[in-house]
């Protein structure tokens, strides 16, 4: 039944259900039709103010929900559209964009950045042609000496042809990606121009994503070389790499950080080099994590210990031999004891 006529039909029901139990029990006589009347009246009566009541209670809740909603949409710098040869916008949209509430398509593409415009009929075109999903970054057409103001289009086509969706103010996620990447480039900057200190990048799979200068000199693998390997197939012994690997596993999950250590690793040619290695881990622009490490040359020192070593052996030898040659009794200058 339609629900416009099921309310009616249900008094009309229960008031002819009431009134023929009533005359069925009292009769046709005069007290029978006023005990009617009466009986009637407050049977719709409370069933009308029951209705009323319950209405009321549905519209407060639907105001609640929509003030609620109006809130967060504040709050997230949100708003909501519909289209249907035209855009309808709601009042956290108009707040966006600073345009009433009725809109054209031309009008939208009027108010974006001229480079933006092109991308975002595109995606609408195919939105509403294709039913395609509708995902797009713009910018607001602001002077230049303003904060640009960067939108988030989204939508979806409904059944019936009409489109809904959101848009939201992100500049402020736009000028945390920005000052992010500025600083990951100062940052490779600052270690392509350090000479002698090795810096190498890895993504979760230990796949080299940066590789600088010293790296080169210092391993003898070039970038184009490097890019993409894994870590423990370019400079890790194959003694060590079982255990390298899984300590930057368990790294990457939560486990323990790898300590800054001194350690011998290998050139591309094989050949052993000893280097204090530092690391750390970092989040990319995408959230996701990255392994670096700084590593400093120590083969020099490494070899000056062993030459240290190596002569500090040789004196007490020396030392030795001439304690087992000089005669009993006499120092070793010659001269008695």
């Amino acid at each position: 039944m339609h629900p416009t006529v099921a309310r009616p039909a249900l008094l009309a029901g229960l008031y002819l259900l009431c009134a023929g139990a009533w005359l069925l029990v009292w009769g046709m006589g005069a007290e029978g039709v006023c005990g009617l009347v009466l009986f009637s009246g407050l049977l719709i009566f409370f069933l009308e103010r029951r209705h009323r009541l319950g209405r009321e209670h549905l519209r407060q809740g639907l105001r609640r929900t929509s003030l609620q909603l109006d809130q967060a949409q504040r709050d997230a710098t949100l708003g909501n559209w519909e289209y249907d040869r035209g855009f309808a916008w709601s009042p956290g949209a108009q707040r966006i964009l600073e345009c009433g509430a009725q809109d054209s398509l031309e009008s939208l593409l009027n108010r974006l950045y001229p480079t933006d415009r092109m991308g975002v009929q595109r995606g609408l075109e195919a939105l509403l042609a294709q039913g395609g999903a509708l995902a797009v970054n713009a910018r607001l057409n602001r002077p230049n000496n303003q904060q640009p103001v960067w939108l988030a289009l989204r939508g979806e086509i409904q059944p019936d042809g009409r489109a809904f969706g959101t848009v939201q103010n992100i500049s402020g996620q736009k000028r945390d990606e920005e000052a992010l990447r500025e600083s990951e480039q100062r940052f490779r900057q600052l270690f392509e121009q350090t000479p002698r200190i090795a810096v190498q990048g890895y993504d979760r799979q230990r796949r080299v994503i940066y590789w600088n200068h010293a790296s080169e000199q210092l391993y003898g693998y070039s970038v184009d070389q490097a890019m993409g390997r894994h870590l423990e197939e370019l400079i890790i012994p194959p003694a060590m790499r079982e255990q390298v690997v899984a300590d930057i596993s368990n790294w990457m999950i939560g486990g323990p950080a790898i300590p800054a250590s001194e350690l011998t690793l290998q050139r591309r040619d094989g050949s052993p080099v000893t280097v204090f290695s530092s690391h750390l881990i970092l989040r990319n622009l995408h959230n996701q994590l990255e392994l670096y490490c700084v590593d400093i040359d120590f083969s020099a020192l490494k070899s000056a210990r062993d030459a240290l070593r190596q002569s500090e052996n040789r004196y007490q030898q020396l030392l030795q031999r001439l304690d087992r040659t000089t005669p009993e009794g006499q120092s070793s200058d010659g001269g008695p004891a």
